[in-house]
């Protein structure tokens, strides 16, 4: 009965010393790394909102704006009359007959027109070919004449052309999609604007023209006027 006793004792003695891990939470650290678990997240988004906006930056400001400033080309000339179309005022008539290269056939028509309504004579002298001051002078006139009744044909109906055009392109200033397309529009503008500058001093140089043509006349005149005096002596 003891020895009953004893057994019973000893299956209720603990065979070890359990040992387990058991989690402790410190409230104090756990809110520390939230904290800094949330700050760093909130550091990403925002380093990717940078990264969108330098994106966006960068696509707006670089790249081909081709499709908005092309339709700014043809302002000043397009498709109409520009003063380089037309050849050298020494070369327009060959042969006794007008002859303006490729310019606009509308244009050179009017010019034609005017100067054939003229009935002027050839030459002075009468002779083809010739040598004689006064037919050069003559000749260089003439064709300053017919060239300068072009240029201001063409030049007016370029500049109602022209107007149209700026106006037009004015409705468009402010459509551009971002920067870059902006100062390309802006830039094909200041272009079109020199090139528009460019015709007009080709306008002045056929006034120009004209005035040198009226010099050497004058100045042939009084060469021939001398000769004639000298031959009389």
């Amino acid at each position: 009965m003891k020895l009953l006793k004893v057994t019973a004792a000893l299956a209720f003695l603990p065979l070890g010393v359990a040992k387990a891990d058991v989690p402790v939470i410190d409230k104090q650290n756990y809110a520390i790394a939230k904290e800094t678990a949330e700050t760093t997240t909130k550091i990403l988004d925002t380093n990717s909102n940078i990264l969108t906006t330098v994106q966006d930056t960068l696509k707006a400001v670089t790249g081909d704006r081709g499709s908005t400033s092309q339709p700014l080309q043809n302002l000043a000339i397009g498709q109409g009359f520009s003063v380089a179309s037309m050849p050298s005022l020494d070369s327009l008539i060959k042969g006794g007959v007008p002859n303006f290269g490729s310019m606009s056939g509308d244009i050179s028509k009017v010019a034609t027109t005017f100067i054939n309504g003229l009935q002027l004579v050839k030459s002075l002298s009468g002779k083809e070919n010739s040598d004689f001051s006064g037919d050069k002078s003559y000749e260089q006139l003439v064709n300053t004449v017919l060239g300068v009744s072009a240029l201001i044909n063409g030049s007016q109906k370029a500049t109602e052309t022209r107007r149209s055009a700026f106006e037009a392109a004015g409705q468009k200033i402010g459509t551009a999609e971002d920067i870059k397309g902006s100062i390309d529009q802006n830039t094909q503008l200041q272009v079109q604007s020199g090139l528009t500058l460019n015709e007009m001093i080709g306008v002045m140089n056929g006034a120009v023209s004209s005035l040198q043509a009226d010099n050497q006349r004058r100045l042939t005149d009084i060469s021939n006027s001398k000769k004639a005096l000298a031959y009389g002596n």
